[in-house]
């Protein structure tokens, strides 16, 4: 069993880091600010924010996604952006937010993107999507809601002279060792 729950953490991990890739540096900022009272300060210790930056807008994006990475709290991060919302689902759905339909998700996403907007609503999705039938349809029939391909990371290719070259020096250094 534990293995499967780090292969889903795995998953909705690399789902959030795909989702975050996407999401404007404004709408960042705009789901930071948007934070009640009573998550600014776990938010900030998940991410590693400086005391005041809530305060300055031009660069809490930045700081938000360098945090992140250098904290390893994508997971973290986005669960807390997205709950407001997602105390949204649960207080509308009642019992049925234990595991809720895609009609029923359906139903009430409108409404939620009107008063979270759009990417709260995706980050909501991207915690469930491993857990939940409804989210797991509604990631993967609803185009609002696809998880997007992560760009592959790319290493510089070297050129058969740049290696050549490295050989040589390495070669130089060996003869004046010598």
């Amino acid at each position: 069993m534990p293995m499967n729950l780090a292969r889903d953490q795995i998953i909705v991990e690399r789902r959030f880091v795909a989702v975050f890739g996407t999401v404007s540096d404004e709408s960042l900022t705009s789901l930071t600010l948007a934070l009640p009272d009573s998550l600014r300060d776990p938010f900030a210790r998940t991410v590693g924010l400086r005391r005041g930056a809530y305060d300055d807008a031009a660069t809490l994006a930045e700081n938000v996604r360098k945090g992140m990475v250098a904290r390893k709290s994508v997971i973290d991060a986005g669960v807390l952006l997205s709950e407001p919302c997602t105390e949204f689902f649960v207080d509308t759905l009642g019992e049925a937010s234990d595991d809720p339909s895609f009609e029923d998700l359906q139903s009430l996403i409108p409404t939620a993107i009107e008063k979270f907007g759009l990417d709260a609503v995706r980050l909501m999705a991207v915690q469930y999507s491993v857990a939940l039938g409804g989210f797991r349809r509604l990631v993967n029939e609803d185009e609002r809601f696809a998880i997007p391909a992560a760009a592959a990371p790319t290493t510089p290719r070297q050129t058969a002279a740049d290696q050549e070259a490295k050989r040589a020096a390495r070669r130089e250094r060996r003869q004046q060792k010598r």
